[in-house]
């Protein structure tokens, strides 16, 4: 950050006084390590205004072959960035498996310990949400997959604040005189694209840009996968267009709509934990206790404080309800208790958030519960029943009945979701900061306890959520199947005219026959015209065929050989390791051709024999030494694992690709030494 206080000088001025243009858009540098068309494809990226377009997205995918194997400091924190961008961008296209595949990668080139670690850590855990939803998605599991993504967008949307908070205090060092800081984050809705200040921000701190570019995709997924939700649940859309009118604004009111929540209109208290709490924490027992003290409605719980009808003979139901955390903890809640008439129809309050559940506990039998589009349902005495009372629901009782109408946590909606919930709706409920501090321990207290079993057993047996699975793999499969039948369309077409394919064909047989012979005569000259070269070559410069400037010529061709494999396989290191061996050959075959030549002129063919026996004897000794065979096995190891990094690198494994790299650069080191 202090790298950039010129710049954010700079912008506070802008800021301030509105003049001038504004400073250029600030880029992460390329690798030192990375190749000339590295290095574009990486300022392609950064400088491209949306960062996963689909060109940013291709530029990756090049970028991340060229950075394959590489293993200078600092290239898995690169390659682990451009896999995130690659998983971002799979991720847009709603290509589930391959998202989870991207992300999977990246995490590897982290070298973090495990997923549990980074969920500990607000940098890391978008990374480990986005791959856990991505997985859920492919699952058509859209109901986790909602709550991974919205604790995701908390966690950034925290994430980003901190960044402003501390950008804000940079400008403040510089000029003294700045906006306040809720002026910039009151603008993080528009995510950089609207608002006075992020528009300009946001090009200065190129931590922020990527935060919301993250934040965008997420934002999007979260709305496709909503929208999902209600092609099923007919009461998703209308939940919404009564909860959702602060989208884009401060979390002030009192509404709340949580995306991709579902809750089925009637569920039984034993799927519930906050239910049962009710019952096993004695709850149930002080309500039918007190029935004859339940003579006068009154508010037990509101905001997550004692109501006024605490007093009198409900003391000891209000103590057991305090103890039940998803009831306690609940801000938007007010649990209450209602006493029924004969025959008297009495209306049930209507939710302020979807993000919440209601409990209905009655002292005694005769009470009927009626949800919109069910059949009613009786409440048995001490036994509750779970419901959506963001539907118009409404109770009977044949007789006067006291019930107990507890509102919770919905068991999908997170412990980051419900703190961040009460700390930005604490004064909009009249809550102090000593009691937003003791309800947020509360609620991360009971999370650590057991909030993803409940979450588990809430969502076992739900008829809605099959049903919501059921209808996406439907509509995934008879996309695939409209696919594969315009595949086969298609193909269908190309042979539909069978005469003319068979023509094409013969064409084609004939024109490849004709190429055929054009080559085998060709060869057959290449062959002559060798045979023709050599025979000349034995002619003018005989010391040429001597078995010493033979062997090095033969040396030679191999190492280029090796050379032009290395380069094909994009094994830069081993390729100018070759091109060192490459030249010394040369020189030695230089060497050879010089001393051939003049033992041929003094002492002809005896001298050129003499020359030949003691070169047999210096390689026979050589060979002596190599009898152990052990030269041989190191080539074949070296040989298995070649194959074996280009098989890890074909499979985006960079992390066991580079360590077979340093195999390789050892079997190598212990050749060279053999072969001495």
């Amino acid at each position: 950050m202090a790298a950039m206080a010129p710049l954010l000088a700079a912008l506070l001025a802008l800021l301030v006084n509105a003049q001038g243009p504004p400073p250029q858009r600030q880029k992460m540098e390329a690798p030192k390590w990375l190749s000339d068309t590295g290095k574009d494809l990486f300022n392609d990226i950064e400088s491209d205004d949306k960062a996963h377009s689909d060109l940013a997205c291709e530029n990756r995918e090049k970028l991340l072959k060229l950075m394959a194997g590489k293993g200078d400091k600092g290239a898995s924190d690169y390659r682990a960035r451009v896999l995130l961008g690659l998983g971002l961008c799979e991720f847009k296209k709603e290509n589930f498996a391959m998202a989870k595949k991207r992300l999977d990668n990246a995490i590897g080139e982290m070298n973090v310990p495990s997923e549990d670690m980074m969920l500990q850590n607000p940098n890391l855990a978008p990374i480990a949400l986005t791959k856990q939803s991505a997985d859920f998605l492919n699952k058509f599991e859209v109901t986790q997959a909602g709550t991974q993504l919205r604790r995701c967008r908390e966690i950034l949307n925290r994430n980003m604040k901190q960044i402003l908070k501390q950008v804000h205090q940079q400008m403040g060092q510089q000029q003294g005189e700045v906006p306040p800081l809720d002026k910039f984050v009151e603008e993080l809705p528009g995510l950089g694209k609207t608002g006075q200040f992020l528009p300009m921000i946001v090009n200065q701190v190129p931590m922020l840009r990527e935060s919301f570019a993250f934040t965008d995709i997420i934002e999007t997924t979260l709305d496709s996968i909503d929208k999902k939700v209600a092609a099923v649940d007919a009461s998703q859309k209308s939940k919404k267009m009564r909860l959702d009118v602060s989208k884009g604004k401060s979390k002030g009111g009192s509404l709340l709509y949580a995306r991709a929540l579902f809750t089925d209109p009637v569920v039984p208290g034993e799927r519930l934990t906050a239910a049962q709490e009710l019952v096993d924490g004695g709850a149930a027992k002080a309500l039918m206790d007190a029935e004859e003290a339940s003579e006068k409605a009154g508010s037990l719980i509101k905001r997550t404080q004692p109501g006024s009808g605490c007093k009198g003979g409900l003391d000891a139901l209000c103590k057991k309800l305090e103890k039940v955390a998803d009831i306690q903890s609940n801000v938007f809640g007010e649990t209450r208790l209602l006493v029924l008439k004969d025959g008297k129809k009495q209306a049930l309050e209507v939710c302020s958030t979807n993000a919440n559940v209601g409990i209905l506990l009655a002292a005694k039998d005769g009470a009927t519960l009626t949800v919109p589009g069910q059949e009613p349902t009786a409440l048995e005495a001490g036994k509750p029943v779970v419901f959506d009372f963001c539907l118009e629901a409404s109770l009977e009782a044949s007789s006067k009945v006291p019930v107990l109408f507890a509102q919770a946590w919905h068991p999908e909606f997170a412990a980051v979701e419900r703190t961040t919930e009460l700390r930005s709706r604490a004064k909009s409920f009249g809550l102090s900061e000593d009691e937003v501090k003791a309800v947020v321990k509360v609620v991360n207290d009971n999370a650590k306890k057991a909030w993803e079993k409940n979450a588990k057993l809430w969502r076992s047996s739900s008829e809605g959520i099959a049903k919501i699975r059921q209808s996406l793999e439907s509509h995934a499969s008879k996309a695939q199947k409209s696919k594969e039948e315009a595949e086969e369309a298609a193909r269908q077409e190309e042979e539909g005219n069978d005469d003319e394919r068979k023509k094409k064909l013969e064409e084609l047989e004939k024109k490849r026959a004709a190429k055929k012979k054009q080559q085998e005569e060709a060869e057959a000259k290449r062959i002559a015209r060798k045979k023709q070269l050599e025979e000349e070559k034995a002619k003018r410069d005989p010391w040429l065929l001597s078995p010493e400037v033979v062997a090095a010529e033969k040396k030679v061709e191999d190492l280029k050989e090796e050379r032009r494999d290395a380069n094909a396989k994009l094994e830069f290191d081993l390729s100018t390791s070759l091109t060192k061996e490459i030249a010394a050959a040369e020189r030695a075959l230089k060497s050879a051709t010089k001393k051939a030549k003049k033992a041929y002129k003094k002492g002809g063919a005896a001298a050129g024999s003499a020359d030949k026996e003691k070169t047999e004897a210096a390689t026979k000794t050589k060979e002596e030494k190599k009898a152990s065979g052990e030269v041989e096995e190191l080539k074949a190891k070296l040989k298995d694992i070649k194959k074996r990094k280009a098989e890890a690198s074909e499979a985006e494994n960079f992390k066991e690709a580079k360590k077979l790299k340093a195999e390789e650069k050892e079997l190598e080191e212990k050749l060279k030494k053999l072969e001495l």
